[in-house]
């Protein structure tokens, strides 16, 4: 059973959304657009997400641009194409309410106007192979920061296991990977670790001289898995100026079993908070559950993975680290304020 939150730090985390910034580092929401428009669906993102992002009181959204096995490598270009135009189609009924971010100009208007801001992130690039031209070709269209791969191999590095495996997975980067790292940092694009193996953490941190982060990991130690940092790993991005967001998947948060999914956010969030400090951590939910349900099926139910029902429920673990006796200077700072300031530092 998971823990039962109190009205009065409700109310205080309510507050809290209302007066600072929020943000969630990872979704994988181009994606789900596109998929939803194939289907013939229609203003995405004011259907699905809109009521729910301003509950949440959201400031920021980082979106992948995920490539899903089936189109690789074939289509894989064309497809994480193929989500930006959707993504931008999508967005081009909102301008009063939602907005790409490509740069500074962009973000300090939606912050000034009150708009929510989008940022695009590559979460893997298989899509391009080894061909780094093509890495101008994604900024230009406004992506600011990748990941190597996600959860397999590629021409770059080597993902960790599944969320659902427990496999240590070796290897580095290759040379292409290791020039993709300095090509990222040349265009000042953030570099996400999350997914990557062990061996390619350790190589990407020997590479890079700016903050490299995880958009979307926990803590190894609170839940083994290879999806989590271990506290090497999170005192590495730390020392750095890095950041981690906090994954809300249960697979990877532990709490599948239980259902105890605030307590088990909460215990990554402290565990974080207690190794490194509360400017490394936010949150990067990665809510997949909207995600799956818009994927073509037959006759069989979408599984749950998420931790929270929607972004509205945000504020439940805003509420449980308040309740669980975290100072609200500390938690402002998790719920947005460290990555505000980060990616404000990168566009």
């Amino acid at each position: 059973m998971d823990m039962k939150i109190d009205d009065q730090f409700r109310r205080q985390a309510e507050q809290l959304h209302c007066g600072s910034p929020v943000v969630d580092a990872h979704l994988d929401l181009a994606g789900e657009i596109l998929l939803r428009q194939e289907a013939g669906e229609k203003d995405i993102i004011a259907r699905h997400y809109l009521e729910n992002f301003k509950k949440a009181g959201l400031s920021l959204l980082i979106s992948s641009i995920y490539v899903d096995d089936v189109m690789l490598p074939e289509k894989g270009l064309r497809n994480a194409l193929n989500q930006i135009s959707a993504l931008q189609s999508d967005l081009a009924g909102l301008a009063d309410e939602v907005v790409l971010i490509k740069n500074s100009t962009d973000f300090e208007s939606a912050r000034d106007k009150g708009l929510i801001g989008i940022l695009l992130y590559m979460e893997g690039l298989d899509c391009i192979g080894d061909d780094l031209r093509l890495l101008s070709t994604f900024y230009e269209l406004g992506v600011r920061g990748a990941s190597l791969t996600w959860s397999r191999r590629n021409q770059l590095a080597n993902g960790c296991c599944r969320a659902r495996e427990h496999i240590q997975i070796p290897g580095g980067l290759s040379a292409a990977g290791r020039s993709v790292i300095r090509e990222l940092e040349r265009y000042a694009c953030f570099i996400d670790i999350s997914h990557l193996n062990d061996d390619g953490f350790d190589e990407v941190m020997a590479l890079t001289t700016k903050p490299v982060i995880a958009t979307h990991s926990n803590a190894r130690s609170v839940y083994d898995s290879y999806r989590n940092l271990t506290d090497a790993q999170i005192k590495k991005l730390a020392e750095r100026g890095g950041m981690i967001g906090i994954n809300g998947c249960t697979l990877i948060a532990g709490s599948h079993k239980q259902g105890n999914h605030l307590e088990m956010l909460c215990k990554h969030i402290e565990h974080i908070v207690q190794l490194v400090g509360s400017d490394h951590v936010g949150y990067g939910f990665d809510l997949c559950d909207s995600y799956g349900r818009a994927e073509p099926r037959l006759q069989f139910e979408a599984t749950s993975f998420d931790c929270l029902a929607d972004h509205s429920e945000m504020v439940l673990v805003t509420a449980a680290l308040l309740q669980r006796g975290m100072p609200a200077e500390a938690v402002r700072s998790i719920i947005g304020g460290n990555f505000y300031r980060y990616i404000h530092g990168i566009v």
